[in-house]
């Protein structure tokens, strides 16, 4: 039943819909007149219609948004490529400085910088402004380079004052226990070691080690040993090779008055640097014995190693004293007898006995890890590596550990070139040179086996 007026009275069983949108059968904004049971659909429909006409336009309007947004980031790009095209306007000229002249432009604090917790001064702070004003206004060399050098390294080593921290990690013990187990044959060293940590932990000042000399054979370990040592005690390590007879000025500078003058490792180490305890490593320090014209290169650690005469040690290039009597230092030699006694006399002597079947496993395990640790640093890819089998360790326990390391550089090299994240038995081929075998079998001269156990 349709009205377009409102019935008066309803008749029993029906209720009234207004047809405000359809259906098209029926005109637009009428009544009806329909069982009481559709009214409540029929407005349900109702609604929903509107909903949907309501998304519809809203969706249109995001439409009509995004062209929009999209002819104006079109408009800017071509705007902005326009502007790319044009010839940019030539640079104001700035005269650009000298080496010379940017070094006189540089300055230092004018108070002295509070001192950190757990550090020592290594240099006195007065006497380095003193040197820089002059270096300044009136410097002592006409050298302009070795001016503009010296008032750079100044500038650097005073921004944050004389003080350097003592490198004394919380956890030493168990670092120290670690490198024992993986390195038994230098129990004794790690013991003298342990000790002076203790004693520094118990009257709270900084650790003074005593110079140690590594004594044995080649392929003992002595040189990888150092290393493991300057990551137990969490600082920097400097080689320095006593092979050439310039072993002296590799440490404290060359003289002054020569052209190529170059400041030595301790001054880089300690006033360059950041702490005040580095590790210097005195490598095959016998061979340095003699030198020509009778000059024998290790004399001149005399100085470095008495702690008095360390605390005020000159940098020859630098011609500035500073404090190198933290300084660590471990020399590694394989004939005692060819060093001075002045010299070992200074040393806390420790001879390194080769380590047996057990020793060598562990070590090659050792050098391994920290080959794959130094080659491979980024923790995510180092994981994807598989660990050696127990017979490729087992190969590897027989070399030198300088052998060891070139024989897992290879291996890496090898399993990366052909995309493998597993070693093969060729991987770890043997460095050219003559490998440290097994040891001979002993006995009437008949065929003997010799079974070792390897460890998993």
């Amino acid at each position: 039943m349709v009205s377009k007026k409102k019935p008066n009275r309803i008749p029993p069983g029906y209720g009234v819909h207004r047809n405000a949108v359809g259906p098209e059968a029926l005109p637009k904004d009428v009544h009806l007149l329909v069982p009481a049971v559709l009214v409540e659909q029929l407005e349900l429909e109702a609604l929903e219609r509107e909903r949907l006409e309501y998304e519809e336009a809203a969706r249109a309007r995001a439409a009509a948004d995004a062209a929009y947004k999209a002819r104006r980031l079109s408009e800017e790009e071509r705007i902005k490529a326009e502007n790319a095209a044009k010839p940019s306007p030539p640079p104001a000229h700035r005269p650009s400085l000298t080496p010379y002249q940017a070094a006189l432009a540089l300055t230092v604090p004018d108070e002295l910088p509070p001192a950190p917790a757990d550090s020592v001064a290594v240099f006195d702070w007065q006497a380095a402004r003193e040197r820089f004003d002059a270096l300044k206004n009136n410097p002592a060399s006409g050298d302009k380079d070795v001016v503009a050098r010296d008032l750079r390294h100044f500038a650097k080593a005073m921004a944050e004052g004389p003080w350097r921290s003592i490198a004394r990690p919380p956890a030493w013990r168990e670092d120290l226990a670690r490198l024992v187990s993986e390195m038994p044959n230098f129990a004794p060293v790690v013991e003298a070691i342990g000790r002076a940590l203790a004693l520094a932990d118990l009257t709270g000042r900084p650790p003074v080690l005593p110079p140690i000399l590594l004594l044995g054979a080649p392929g003992v370990g002595k040189t990888h040993f150092t290393h493991q040592l300057a990551e137990v005690l969490q600082t920097a390590i400097h080689r320095q090779a006593f092979d050439n007879p310039q072993s002296n000025s590799g440490l404290r500078g060359s003289e002054r008055h020569w052209g190529n003058t170059a400041v030595g490792a301790l001054w880089e180490l300690i006033v360059l640097g950041k702490q005040a305890n580095p590790i210097v490593l005195l490598d095959e320090i016998d061979k340095g014995a003699q030198g020509s014209n009778n000059y024998r290169p290790v004399d001149a650690l005399l100085t470095l190693l008495e702690p008095v005469t360390a605390s005020k040690v000159k940098d020859m290039s630098a011609d500035f004293e500073f404090d190198a009597s933290y300084v660590i230092y471990v020399a590694t030699a394989n004939d005692a007898e060819r060093i001075s006694a002045p010299v070992r006399s200074r040393f806390l002597e420790f001879f390194i006995e080769e380590p047996d079947i057990d020793g060598r496993l562990v070590l090659a395990h050792s050098i391994f890890q920290a080959t794959l640790e130094r080659t491979v640093p980024v923790e995510s890819v180092r994981a994807t590596f598989a660990r050696p089998t127990n017979l490729q360790i087992c190969r590897l326990a027989w070399l030198t550990p300088r052998q060891i390391r070139m024989a897992c550089e290879r291996a890496l090299g090898a399993a990366a070139y052909k995309g493998r994240r597993h070693f093969e038995d060729a991987d770890f081929e043997v460095p050219a040179g003559r490998a440290a075998g097994p040891p001979k079998p002993k006995g009437d001269g008949g065929d003997e086996i010799s079974v070792f156990v390897v460890r998993s």
